[in-house]
């Protein structure tokens, strides 16, 4: 996405708050770090924003906020996404992107302290990733997660009620069959996940 794509997808979003599923499950766009400056108060950050949407800095800097709660900082949302990153990043930009969220997460520009459970995120997806050890540790969670929505997925696309336009007949001795057979599916992909992360085949 080019210059400016994150500033125009936080005022689109500000428009029009029901994109937000949508935006939540999309990349980042790769200038995401101008909302994040604009949102910590970077007034020349403010200004440019301002001055290549037509938008007041005020409607920009709302935009910019409202983006970053509901896009990055959302329940259930990875540690490089709250920090802003792709899982790629560099500790550089790891380390970068916590300051300035904290930056905008401050009491001096959070007096009401609204934002204190977004404060809490940040500070838990820096500690996941802030060493190396922590962050391979993080990375490996991560697989063993996905793997396991992956096999659910396969599993509840087997739990259908109608295939082919005909009923499972259930306890039937196909289906037990079939349910063995998901089970040894299941147990090899165990297997397989526990093999990439210790480097030799579970016992």
């Amino acid at each position: 996405m080019g210059r400016g794509g994150a500033l125009r997808l936080a005022i689109d979003l500000m428009n029009f708050p029901a994109q937000v599923r949508t935006l939540r499950s999309a990349p980042l766009p790769d200038d995401v770090l101008v909302v994040l400056r604009i949102a910590a108060g970077d007034e020349e950050a403010a200004r440019a924003g301002a001055a290549s949407s037509a938008r007041s800095q005020q409607a920009v800097r709302e935009a910019a906020a409202f983006f970053v709660e509901q896009i990055l900082l959302y329940p259930g949302a990875d540690s490089y996404r709250v920090l802003a990153t792709k899982p790629d990043a560099s500790y550089a930009e790891l380390r970068r992107n916590m300051a300035i969220l904290l930056r905008w997460l401050h009491p001096d520009r959070d007096r009401c302290g609204e934002r204190t459970i977004f404060a809490a995120r940040v500070t838990r997806a820096w500690d996941d990733v802030k060493t190396e050890e922590r962050r391979a540790a993080y990375d490996r969670l991560q697989r063993v997660k996905e793997a396991d929505k992956a096999l659910h997925r396969r599993s509840a696309g087997g739990r259908t009620g109608f295939r082919g336009g005909t009923r499972r007949q259930s306890g039937s001795g196909f289906d037990k069959r079939r349910g063995s057979v998901r089970a040894r599916q299941r147990g090899g992909l165990v297997n397989r996940i526990l093999t990439f992360l210790l480097g030799r085949p579970a016992l």
